[in-house]
């Protein structure tokens, strides 16, 4: 079937803001989660940062959610209107095109409820604490373990779909420049998820107690020490 002008700039399109904005994205936003390990202060402080960036509501439709939505939406109609059979399974080709598509799903629907949960459900008064709420989240195993799945489908789908990008766009176009490529997306790929993962051991931990709780308590302790030696 003949593709229309329309569909090419569509697939075009498609194409690139798989690699800017979200790709783009996908670096800042595990550099920042790195921050795990930095401890509370310095996590909140940078996760602050970024919700107080100026024209922040255009910025979050205009250069990520819009732009997600439709690599999504499209990606969804590429899937279910194309054909992506296994033809020959000696192809790496092939197997990289099927996992692809088999990773595109549970990656958007992990980013959904990454993004729904953090940034427009309620996480009580006062300003978010989201260094106790990642680590409280990671308390439950279920959901620690969602994360770690739904990185790696991230990860591989971002890092296949660069060398895709360079395809499509005529970078490599020699079969020899594609393999090459393949290899530095295999390399970014283990560099990106080594990263994710690195940031969510930050957060794999007890919850850590509130600030003066352990003050207070000791205070408390005193307090009914004193009142016992009195009554006896």
């Amino acid at each position: 079937m003949a593709v229309t002008y329309n569909e090419f700039i569509r697939r075009r399109l498609h194409s690139l803001t798989g690699i800017a904005p979200l790709g783009l994205f996908l670096f800042e936003h595990f550099f920042t989660n790195s921050y795990s390990h930095q401890g509370e202060a310095a996590f909140n402080e940078k996760v602050q940062f970024l919700r107080t960036l100026p024209f922040l509501f255009f910025i979050e439709w205009g250069v990520l959610f819009l732009p997600f939505l439709y690599h999504m939406f499209y990606g969804l109609y590429i899937m279910y209107t194309g054909e992506y059979t296994i033809r020959d399974q000696h192809n790496n080709r092939a197997w990289m095109y099927w996992l692809q598509r088999a990773t595109a799903i549970p990656a958007f629907a992990f980013i959904m409820y990454h993004v729904i949960s953090l940034r427009f459900m309620p996480h009580g008064a006062g300003e978010p604490n989201f260094y106790r709420i990642m680590i409280e989240k990671f308390n439950n195993p279920i959901i620690l373990g969602g994360y770690v799945v739904g990185i790696l489908c991230v990860v591989f789908h971002f890092a296949n779909g660069i060398a895709t990008f360079c395809m499509t766009w005529g970078i490599t176009i020699s079969p020899n420049s594609q393999r090459l490529m393949g290899y530095a997306c295999i390399g970014i790929g283990f560099a990106l998820a080594g990263a994710a993962l690195w940031a969510v051991l930050g957060f794999v931990k007890p919850m850590p107690t509130e600030p003066g709780t352990a003050e207070m308590q000791h205070t408390m302790n005193l307090i009914f020490d004193n009142l016992r030696s009195a009554l006896s």
